[in-house]
């Protein structure tokens, strides 16, 4: 460079604040609109999710009432609770309706989804009515259902003094309750998995079973090699969200037994309510509600990598 263009570049005037600034927005620009779409986005997540989740944490450290008291530290108490009665009691009805629910709901939805996949008369109506209840108003349906088993008047109760057999108080039976709690669970939930599995049937090309049939495979050959390998993922994604979902039971025990008798068909979701609205424990029902959190996150965890694994098998 030369000693004259060295002398223009120095005798350059500097930038005033504002041409730095616009600069600095020029080269920046694609940055800045990027934040600015996403600030409000940041600011909903982070008040709505982010914030709460953190409080919660916070809170499940402490004793507090919510209301006449302010939070009182006591490290892991709360957690510690969770080892003593009724709370082991409480995670093991929560597992057993959660892993009796799946399997059987996911089998019956497996086999009602390969009936609809059939050319049948009436086969809309039918996809419609195993749909019905799970967009049915769970209250409603439950006073249905309470119906049958109620112990006085029900109608079980009446079958059997028509049939010169003794009555049975139900609702006093830990073992009738479970029973009719897993079955009004797998009947209400059972529309999601069926629309789930015969979406994933109905994607299975005619032309693959038409060319095994030709080769000579029969129907549990068809069902062994083709169409459960097909449906692998899909299989593997509705068994891990109906895990989830089946760790959630609320509405059922609530309605029905509302965790009775004595606390035997109780499950974690409607602990921490009560705790929280109820006993008004915040600190505990805020412990729950982060064991809870684990709970689900290892599972989502684990349909990610089924998920991953299933698809690149296939």
């Amino acid at each position: 460079m030369s000693t004259t263009a060295k002398q223009a570049i120095i005798a350059l005037p500097p930038l005033s604040t504002h041409e730095k600034w616009t600069r600095w927005r020029y080269r920046h620009r694609q940055a800045l609109e990027g934040w600015l779409i996403l600030t409000p986005i940041l600011l909903y997540y982070s008040i709505l999710f982010i914030f709460p989740v953190v409080a919660n944490l916070y809170v499940s450290f402490t004793s507090w009432t919510g209301v006449y008291d302010s939070p009182k530290w006591v490290g892991l108490a709360n957690y510690r609770t969770y080892l003593s009665h009724p709370y082991p009691l409480i995670l093991f009805n929560t597992t057993l309706f959660a892993l009796v629910t799946l399997i059987v709901q996911t089998g019956i939805a497996f086999l009602i989804a390969l009936l609809l996949n059939e050319k049948v008369f009436g086969r809309g109506v039918y996809r419609a009515l195993f749909y019905i209840p799970t967009l049915t108003s769970a209250a409603i349906m439950a006073q249905v259902f309470f119906a049958f088993i109620s112990p006085f008047d029900g109608i079980f109760n009446a079958i059997l003094k028509a049939l010169g057999q003794p009555i049975v108080v139900w609702t006093i039976s830990t073992g009738w309750m479970r029973f009719f709690i897993i079955i009004y669970t797998i009947w209400r939930g059972l529309g999601g998995p069926v629309i789930l599995l015969l979406a994933a049937l109905q994607g299975i090309h005619r032309e693959i079973y038409e060319a095994a049939m030709v080769d000579g495979a029969r129907q549990w050959a068809l069902l062994r090699y083709i169409t459960l390998p097909i449906l692998r993922p899909m299989l593997i994604f509705v068994l891990v969200t109906g895990m989830i979902a089946s760790f959630q039971i609320f509405e059922s025990v609530l309605l029905i037994s509302n965790g009775g008798p004595s606390d035997t068909t109780n499950v974690m979701l409607l602990q921490i309510y009560n705790d929280a609205f109820v006993n008004v424990r915040l600190g505990l029902a805020s412990a729950g509600s982060i064991i809870m959190a684990i709970v689900l996150l290892g599972f989502s965890l684990t349909n990610m990598r089924l998920l991953s694994r299933g698809q690149a098998e296939s």
